[in-house]
């Protein structure tokens, strides 16, 4: 009976079970897009996928600018990095694209600048440096006893107002100087780190002269700036990070004592032109440079102090967003000054002008001609701003003597000479004159800086 029973409800229950399997087989169930294979094995292990890498916003980190310095090309025309850029200033908040700011660098920073005047070479000073045996020069005891002041900077800036071109364009001295290319060592030895050379001796021996003083220069990694070998060269924005702040570097001069540029390579010398020297300077500033420093060669030669048009030209660079002017070509010492610039916005900048430190080396003697200067300022950076701090000057003294009718150069810091009197072939007398003259030279750096001039930004 049981059997009978189960049968017969089997049959009763059949096809109403049938019924609904075929009703559910209708109906479409909802459609999954398939995983790529490589997303589902980076999902397998249970962990979240790794956003996508993203590229570290410029400058945003000390770390992402190598500390040995760079030169940045030229940025096109409607970068977003511009301070043209629409927005460019505005707080976006992050959308998950790339319409994120930088995270602002909050870090502090201190670095020292250090700079000094023309390095000249005429032929008297070659002898003394001449080895023989070896064929070759060796200048490093001309900058001996200045190396631990230079050593100092982060950033070292001479001005080379010679070529560097050696034995195959000729040595000479003055009117059209070319000096071993050894000197170029000697500069590397003594702590420059930066050499500009955009100055009326820039032509003395061509565009080949040039050519041959950039690629010794830059074989022995020093920074250069003021001439070029192409118009892409020219053109290169020259900013150098040290100790986490970036320097925008100018370097621009009057004229080349009358001889022309090539007229296929106009760009070989920067030649001083305002409007295009600002508009470098909001180059430099877009870029992401920190300060900038604008090398002039300029003024009037064994003039003393600075004439009309270099204390304009000087000023309105620094109100166009300059922060340092470092003068050179007047052979002579003259002074510094300190500016106070009022931005738009009602606060207030620093800036420095220096027109003119004299002499580093040379063979000229006499009216403080064998006077220069060496400065070094302090370089602050803190939340992202970067201020001009401590100046300090200087004064070198060449210290010239003669054996057997051969010259021996040296710079030496004359302050601390006399402080100690080390030079042991100066006579009691010979102090009190080169006493004489550094308190003469000391006052007229000084005689500008006490109250600093006001001006207002030009942009």
């Amino acid at each position: 009976m049981k059997h009978r029973s189960a049968k017969r409800l089997t049959r009763r229950w059949l096809p109403i079970l049938l019924c609904l399997l075929l009703i559910g087989g209708c109906s479409s169930g909802p459609k999954l897009a398939p995983v790529p294979p490589d997303q589902a094995a980076d999902n397998s292990n249970g962990h979240e996928s790794p956003p996508p890498s993203q590229e570290p916003a410029p400058d945003s980190d000390p770390g992402n600018t190598p500390d040995n310095g760079s030169q940045l090309p030229d940025e096109p025309a409607g970068n977003s990095g511009s301070e043209d850029a629409p927005g460019a200033d505005e707080d976006v908040p992050n959308a998950g694209g790339d319409s994120a700011q930088p995270p602002v660098d909050d870090g502090t920073y201190d670095a020292t600048w250090v700079a000094a005047g023309d390095i000249m070479m005429h032929m008297p000073q070659l002898p003394g440096a001449y080895d023989e045996a070896a064929g070759t020069y060796n200048f490093n005891s001309f900058f001996k006893p200045v190396k631990p002041i230079l050593e100092q900077g982060d950033w070292t800036l001479g001005n080379l107002e010679t070529p560097i071109a050696g034995k195959s364009l000729g040595l000479s001295g003055y009117p059209r100087f070319n000096a071993p290319a050894e000197l170029g060592d000697a500069l590397k030895y003594a702590g420059f780190t930066t050499i500009t050379n955009a100055n009326n001796h820039a032509m003395d021996r061509g565009s080949q002269g040039i050519a041959m003083t950039l690629a010794k220069l830059q074989k022995l990694g020093l920074d250069t700036k003021g001439t070029a070998r192409s118009k892409a060269e020219a053109d290169k924005l020259t900013i150098v990070k040290r100790a986490g702040i970036s320097m925008g570097l100018l370097a621009y001069t009057y004229g080349t004592n009358g001889i022309p540029l090539p007229k296929d390579q106009p760009y070989a010398v920067s030649l001083i032109d305002e409007q295009a020297i600002i508009k470098d300077i909001g180059r430099l500033k877009a870029a992401g440079a920190d300060f900038i420093t604008v090398c002039l060669h300029f003024g009037i030669e064994y003039q003393t102090t600075p004439n009309d048009e270099q204390t304009m030209l000087a000023r309105n660079l620094i109100a166009a967003g300059a922060d340092i002017i470092a003068g050179s070509h007047p052979h002579v010492v003259q002074p510094y000054e300190l500016a106070e610039v009022t931005n738009p916005d009602g606060t207030a900048r620093k800036g420095l002008i220096i027109y003119s430190m004299g002499n580093f080396i040379s063979n000229q003697r006499g009216n403080t001609k064998d006077y220069g200067v060496i400065y070094k300022v302090g370089i602050h950076k803190e939340h992202g701003a970067t201020t001009i701090g401590s100046v300090k000057a200087i004064p070198t003294w060449v210290h010239r003597t003669s054996v057997k009718g051969v010259n021996r150069y040296a710079i030496v810091p004359i302050g601390d000479a006399i402080a100690s009197k080390s030079l042991a072939d100066l006579s009691s007398a010979d102090y009190a004159a080169v006493k004489s003259t550094y308190a003469q030279v000391t006052k007229r750096i000084e005689s500008m800086h006490s109250k600093p001039v006001q001006l207002q930004a030009s942009q």
